[in-house]
């Protein structure tokens, strides 16, 4: 079964990021929204993102913002690209810590997931939104409901193949609300079993998905 997956909210697990130096406001939301890069876009991009330190020492797996982009370690990218060769865009950033001088950490390089694949795959009139099942539910509000007894559909025939992807930019909007934008992430069960087996931090399943035609 794939999963909707984002940044875990366990306390202890989460840390802060910054550019270094400061990255564009438009640039960071083009990021965001997983828009195509320029190269001159893609060289505006800083080369450091200064981190803090998990409680108990060290940095996890994968950092990021809640509503993305997310940035991945070394092993994270060797298993995307095993999974599925060439499909995503890597930028490299160098992780330091937030003091500088003498006793500036260095946690090597990680990886910013640049222009996520987006993939039309919720089975909207199978789904539970915030404010209502099926399609209703969608028009009143696209946002996936995560109480326990709610369910999260996608076709399977469509997300055959992928490992790790977004929702497609289009998502929520309707024509009463042309205006209105949703994120999500999902990742195959395959890809989960791989983070697990690996002891890669930084993300927490937030549903397990249901799928037809599979």
């Amino acid at each position: 079964m794939p999963y909707l997956i984002g940044l875990t909210s366990e306390p202890g697990k989460v840390v802060g990021q910054v550019f270094d130096p400061e990255i564009d406001g438009r640039l960071f939301a083009l990021i965001s929204l997983g828009k195509p890069l320029t190269p001159e876009l893609r060289a505006a991009i800083p080369g450091v993102l200064r981190v803090t330190e998990l409680q108990g020492g060290g940095i996890p797996g994968v950092i990021g913002w809640s509503i993305g982009p997310f940035v991945i370690c070394q092993r994270l990218r060797d298993i995307l690209e095993e999974l599925e060769p060439g499909r995503h865009d890597f930028f490299p950033l160098e992780l330091r810590g937030f003091k500088q001088g003498a006793q500036e950490k260095k946690y090597g390089t990680y990886y910013l997931i640049i222009g996520l694949v987006g993939v039309d795959a919720v089975v909207v009139e199978q789904t539970t939104f915030i404010k209502g099942f099926g399609r209703e539910g969608y028009e009143r509000s696209p946002h996936f409901d995560h109480e326990k007894t709610a369910v999260c559909t996608l076709d399977a025939r469509i997300i055959a193949g992928h490992h790790f992807w977004t929702l497609p930019r289009d998502f929520g909007k309707t024509p009463d609300h042309p205006d209105r934008s949703v994120t999500g992430y999902f990742c195959s069960d395959e890809l989960w079993s791989r983070i697990e087996q690996e002891n890669i931090e930084g993300w927490e399943i937030l549903r397990k998905c249901a799928v037809i035609n599979g």
